[in-house]
């Protein structure tokens, strides 16, 4: 009896190997959680963008309805029913204007790209990428780029104005402004129309129409918006211009590191937040 005692003491019962499976699910629980919380701040980006553009407009345009001058911020910031007009202006003049010559001349070649990334690269890029913390960081570099951006319009705009100074960037940064919450809000309808899964969901193929928001990149098409107005803004300053443009691009290929896009995601919707971004840098008042 105290032999037996001993030996049994001396090998404990192995654990259950149900632990294992147990501690993966819990992973995958979490990286899912992190996962719809992420995908929910592309919402908040557009809910920002408006916040800023409305907040900053209102005082001045309540200020121009009572009789006061309407000049510097008040002046600008009453542009913005307009320029929504010009937007859906713009948006209704797509489908002719996309069979111009002159726009398939870039048309074409975007395209094929964009169907060549579907094919034949989306998918095996994003199943590239499998470090979930390597993924945060780039979730995080992403979302500090976009925040860079917003508030390099927004100060843009407040010091040009405020300080009557430099009327000329104030316009340059509402306008900023106003593109990349029309971009954000272009990819948003962009999105509903294709519901292309997303690269980060389990088992995704990135198939459209199958439950989704991927299509295209609402972070490349804001970010490009932003780089667009000030290139055309600022086109003899090269190294502000070409800043902007590689803050864009970075922002856009983080998304990808963070598995929050495919490539052809990314390539359209940088296409959409260019082509938002030049459509009112030319069309709105400088």
């Amino acid at each position: 009896m105290p032999v037996y005692s001993i030996v049994k003491r001396s090998h404990p019962p192995p654990a259950p190997r149900f632990i294992d499976m147990s501690w993966r699910r819990h992973v995958s629980e979490v990286y899912g959680l992190f996962a719809d919380v992420s995908g929910m701040r592309l919402h908040t980006i557009l809910v920002t963008v408006l916040a800023l553009l409305l907040s900053t407009g209102i005082v001045p345009m309540a200020q121009a309805q009572n009789g006061a001058s309407a000049t510097g911020c008040g002046e600008i910031a009453m542009r913005l029913p307009g320029d929504l007009v010009k937007v859906g202006r713009g948006l209704a003049m797509a489908p002719r204007n996309a069979i111009r010559p002159r726009n398939l001349r870039w048309e074409l070649p975007v395209a094929a790209a964009s169907g060549i990334l579907i094919s034949s690269v989306d998918l095996s890029a994003s199943r590239r990428i499998q470090s979930l913390p390597f993924q945060n960081d780039a979730i995080r570099g992403s979302n500090i780029g976009i925040g860079i951006e917003l508030g390099a319009a927004g100060l843009m705009y407040a010091i040009g104005c405020t300080g009557h100074r430099s009327s000329y960037a104030a316009n340059a940064g509402w306008t900023a402004l106003e593109a990349m919450g029309a971009a954000n809000g272009i990819t948003l309808l962009l999105k509903s129309a294709t519901n292309r899964q997303y690269a980060y969901k389990p088992g995704s193929r990135g198939e459209f129409w199958e439950g989704g928001k991927s299509f295209p990149s609402g972070h490349a098409a804001t970010s490009f918006a932003f780089a667009s107005v000030i290139a055309h803004r600022y086109p003899n300053k090269r190294w502000l211009k070409w800043s902007a443009y590689g803050l864009a691009t970075g922002v856009s290929l983080v998304r990808l590191a963070g598995k929050r896009h495919f490539p052809s995601d990314t390539l359209v919707g940088a296409t959409v937040g260019y082509i938002t971004g030049t459509y009112l840098a030319k069309h709105t008042d400088e």
